[in-house]
């Protein structure tokens, strides 16, 4: 199982995700479970123009399970490991098992998951803590399911709140 959790943009400025509620009810769990296994958390945050760092919009959503303990990084571009230092926090820290949640689909999190795939990590893929908007052609649901089908045991496999965490050596 997954030795590090990364949220992905799970911010103000998305409020209006599909299931936004139930998303971030499932992340907490999740939190909860990494928490009391005393695992890393990961939190990335995305900057741009309307998300400036430290305004009401790049703020992480109040009803997440974050921590001053946490790791948070901020990113500039979809991709999560771009100019960061994320992948070597994860390598420095031998945690190459990685279970990633957040938003949205179709930009940070898809970009993040093919990423950490080319390095090397191994992924699990939350589904039920992952979400995004819909667009002007596909619903919300349409391009989580489209994403799923990609990368289903291609990039990742996927896990549930129910799935457990096992010790690791």
């Amino acid at each position: 199982m997954a030795q590090a959790l990364i949220i992905i943009d799970m911010q103000q400025a998305l409020a209006d995700l599909d299931h936004r509620d139930q998303v971030v009810a499932t992340i907490n769990q999740r939190i909860d479970q990494y928490r009391a296994a005393q695992r890393p958390i990961i939190f990335i945050q995305h900057t741009e123009p309307g998300m400036a760092v430290a305004s009401p919009n790049w703020q992480l959503f109040t009803d997440l399970h974050y921590d001053d303990n946490d790791t948070y990084y901020i990113k500039t571009r979809p991709d999560a490991f771009y100019q960061t230092g994320l992948a070597a926090y994860l390598k420095m820290n031998h945690l190459n098992h990685i279970e990633i949640c957040g938003a949205q689909v179709e930009y940070c999190v898809d970009t993040t998951v093919r990423v950490a795939f080319h390095l090397g990590f191994q992924i699990d893929l939350l589904m039920d803590g992952i979400t995004t908007t819909a667009s002007a052609t596909l619903s919300a649901a349409q391009i989580k399911q489209h994403h799923a089908q990609i990368w289903h045991h291609r990039f990742g496999e996927f896990v549930t709140v129910k799935t457990p965490l096992v010790n690791e050596p």
